[in-house]
């Protein structure tokens, strides 16, 4: 099959029609249905089915397309090492961090990073963890800040422990239960709540928190899709709840202030956070020096 092929088939079923692909690629239609009718062939089975509200792809479109985008991300990747080539900037380090880790405490690792090693480009992308694991075990990452998003332990990564943190219940400094010691379920029940929109091992820590507090219901108005800069201003309002982790907020609060309610339980429900790197990069000199600044700085806010 040719690796191109298969790249244009990832498109038409990202785009949802070969029309909007042919758009997209400058490739004329009738090309792609050739292309797509030799693929089918090679494959020996329908890649797509088509109706009036555009392509849906069949288990093996499906299993192709995800080799075509996998090889689209390869050419980006290998563009940008020419890109930073032509430059004259040979060190790189690909990272993904937590949306709301990225708030307060990358920024201060990329400063100091950045005066330690001025020749290294690094390359940050906010992600969920869910998407920061894919992205490692990808190798669209080569570091990723964020807990433990599964029980995983794949051969070729590993972790070191940055902090160890919690969940809590948090709201804005203007929000009515802000600085109570007498609040109720009925209290938590009845506010208003925010969402981080992770994903769903995480969901189940702020049940577990939740539960083990007597709160069954809680009405979540908003979801942030992983993005920790509108998800604070909005909890800084005074009109939501959150359930958030602490360490985050705490390297954040230059940025906006939140304030920790009592909890209605003494269960404490840990989310410890750690640096994922790939084996293959533990003794670069601007991976080593990443890890050490890493470290330093979740140590300064652990004990601020």
């Amino acid at each position: 099959m040719d690796p191109k092929h298969l790249m244009y088939l990832a498109v038409i079923l990202d785009k949802g029609s070969i029309t909007a692909a042919s758009k997209h690629l400058h490739v004329a239609q009738p090309t792609l249905t050739r292309i797509i009718a030799t693929l089918e062939m090679q494959a020996g089975t329908q890649l797509f089915t088509r109706s009036r509200f555009g392509v849906q792809s069949t288990s093996m479109g499906e299993v192709l397309a995800r080799e075509g985008r996998a090889i689209q991300r390869n050419m980006e990747i290998a563009r940008e090492q020419v890109s930073r080539f032509q430059l004259g900037l040979r060190e790189q380090l690909r990272i993904a961090t937590g949306p709301l880790i990225g708030i307060g405490l990358t920024p201060e690792i990329i400063r100091r990073v950045s005066l330690e090693k001025p020749r290294t480009v690094l390359n940050v992308t906010s992600e969920s963890p869910a998407a920061a694991w894919d992205g490692l075990l990808d190798d669209r990452y080569d570091i990723a800040i964020m807990p433990a998003p599964n029980n995983q332990r794949p051969a070729g990564i590993q972790r070191r422990l940055l902090a160890d943190d919690y969940i809590g219940i948090y709201c804005g400094e203007q929000h009515p239960l802000a600085g109570r010691s007498d609040i109720s379920i009925r209290d938590y029940e009845s506010a208003d709540w925010l969402s981080l929109g992770m994903s769903a091992p995480f969901i189940r820590e702020a049940v577990e928190l939740l539960t083990a507090g007597g709160i069954k219901n809680v009405r979540t108005k908003v979801v942030f899709k992983n993005d920790g800069v509108m998800l604070l201003k909005t909890l800084s309002q005074g009109m939501h709840l959150a359930v958030l982790p602490n360490l985050p907020l705490v390297a954040a609060r230059d940025f906006v202030r939140t304030v920790e309610l009592k909890p209605l339980s003494e269960t404490v429900i840990s989310r410890p956070l750690y640096l994922w790197f790939k084996d293959e990069i533990q003794h670069q000199p601007e991976f080593v020096a990443f890890e050490k600044i890493a470290m330093e700085v979740f140590n300064e806010f652990s004990a601020g």
